[in-house]
Parts: C-alpha cells; sequence; structure tokens
C-alpha cells in the first residue's frame, strides 16, 4: 500500500507557492524526495515498502531550520493463506485439502502477514463454514466457496474451496439394513460405498470420524459397502466402521448396522 503525506506552506495566513519541501523517511521509498508547493501551498509524497517494519516520515521547508515529523506507520508483508499447508483435524496431516471429503470434517488454514490479527468468513457458511477467530473449516456439503481472512491493517486473502468429487455421508440416526442403507442414499442423490477399500482410503485421509466435533460422541459409525454379484446370490454384505476400522465380510444385509 501506498500512503500519501501533503505539507501546507504558510505565510501571513496565505498559501505559498513553489516553495521546496524536503522530504525523508527512515524506511521504504519516497516518490520524490523534494516537492514543490501548488498554488494552494500543498505539497505531496507517496511512501512504499516491500519490507515490513516502521518508517518515520518528516519534511523540511527551504530556509526553515524546523523538521516536522508525521505520525510513525507500520508496513506488513502480505497477507496469505498456504493452500498447500492445510492441516487434516483428525489425522495432524498437511497438505492439500482432499478431494474425498468426509462430510463435517474439519481442517485448519493457515494464514501468514499482516499484523497477525485475523478474521475468518466463508463466503457459503451450507458449503463449508469457517471459525472467525481462528480458521478452522467445518466441510458440510458439496459445493465450492471461498474462505476469506482478513488482518486488522486491511490485508485481506482468500482459499477457494473446490468441490470435491465425492462427499462421504455417515448415516447416525439408527443402524439399519442393506437395502434401508442403499435407500436412504438414494433419497440423498448419493450411492453406498463402491467398497472397503474407498472407506479405507477415507479413513487414512481423514482418520477416525470421531476425532471431529460433529461425531465425537459416536463409538462406531458402521457403514455398508456394495454388494457384489456373489453378495448378493449369498444375501450377504460387507461393512467398514468409521471409527474402528474393522472390515467384516459376510454379514447378513437383512440384519441391522
Amino acid at each position: 500500500d501506498a500512503i500519501t503525506y501533503t505539507v501546507k506552506v504558510m505565510k501571513g495566513d496565505k498559501p505559498v507557492s513553489n516553495q521546496e519541501v524536503t522530504f525523508t523517511t527512515t524506511l521504504g521509498k519516497l516518490s520524490n524526495s523534494t516537492e514543490k508547493t501548488d498554488t494552494n501551498g500543498y505539497a505531496k509524497v507517496t511512501l512504499t515498502s516491500t519490507t515490513p517494519g516502521k518508517s518515520l516520515v518528516s519534511a523540511r521547508v527551504s530556509d526553515v531550520a524546523v523538521d516536522v515529523k508525521a505520525p510513525e506507520v507500520e508496513f506488513f508483508t502480505t497477507l496469505t493463506i498456504d493452500d498447500g499447508n492445510i492441516e487434516i483435524v483428525g489425522t495432524g496431516v498437511k497438505g492439500k485439502l482432499p478431494t474425498v471429503w468426509l462430510q463435517y470434517g474439519q481442517v485448519n488454514l493457515k494464514a501468514s502477514g499482516g499484523n497477525g490479527k485475523y478474521t475468518w468468513r466463508s463466503a457459503n457458511p451450507a458449503i463449508a463454514s469457517v471459525d472467525a477467530s481462528s480458521g478452522q473449516v467445518t466441510l458440510k456439503e458439496k459445493g465450492t466457496t471461498t474462505i476469506s481472512v482478513i488482518s486488522s491493517d486491511n490485508q485481506t486473502a482468500t482459499y477457494t474451496i473446490a468441490t470435491p468429487n465425492s462427499l462421504i455421508v455417515p448415516n447416525m440416526s439408527k443402524r439399519v439394513t442393506y437395502n434401508d442403507a442403499v435407500n436412504t442414499c438414494k433419497n440423498f442423490g448419493g450411492k453406498l460405498p463402491s467398497s472397503q477399500n474407498e472407506l479405507e482410503n477415507v479413513f487414512k485421509a481423514w482418520g477416525a470420524a470421531n476425532k471431529y466435533e460433529y461425531y465425537k460422541s459416536s463409538q462406531t459409525i458402521i457403514s455398508w459397502v456394495q454388494q457384489t454379484a456373489q453378495d448378493v446370490k449369498s444375501g450377504v454384505a460387507s461393512t467398514y466402521d468409521l471409527v474402528k476400522q474393522n472390515p467384516l465380510n459376510n454379514i447378513k444385509a437383512s440384519e441391522s448396522n
């Protein structure tokens, strides 16, 4: 950002034009070191800095042995969000946001720069909400939204959350049979996981589901997996626990799990 400094030279209550004013600074770069006053007695310069720190600008009018000092200002580094350093709450692993989400999974965004005092906002909290003070994001529904962070020195940085490839939605309301699980997924426009391996990869990416606030009271969250052709003939299916893992096969499809 550029800061503008203005000096007005007066003599006998009247503005003085064409008066040379010398400007100095302790940090940063001035647009000019000297300026002459205009017809209204004003001389202006701008100060910029690529280096963080405090700066004091002084002005001296020619033939006047007095420096006029402006209030000290402070420059900060550019505010950014590191999209390659996103922390998965359930595992502590840092990196890019996974393309498969666990519904209500949470991640911590990290900002740097500015004056270190941040406020976070989400453009669409129905997709992903964010804690205003910590930058912790809760992923809720498939979609895209923008997370913004504003530092109190009035800088803004943004991070775009892209629509995931898929969203894993655990059903915690009650234990259900295989067919009930299939129908529930259809009602939400989804389907059961294709395999235990699919859920294993979710577990590897996100950790145990009860590491997250929404699921913290759950000791087990069992999901049915799509039947194979042989499973259909045998009336069985496989399950996977999003808290304990515990992959099981040959579970009677008519039993609630």
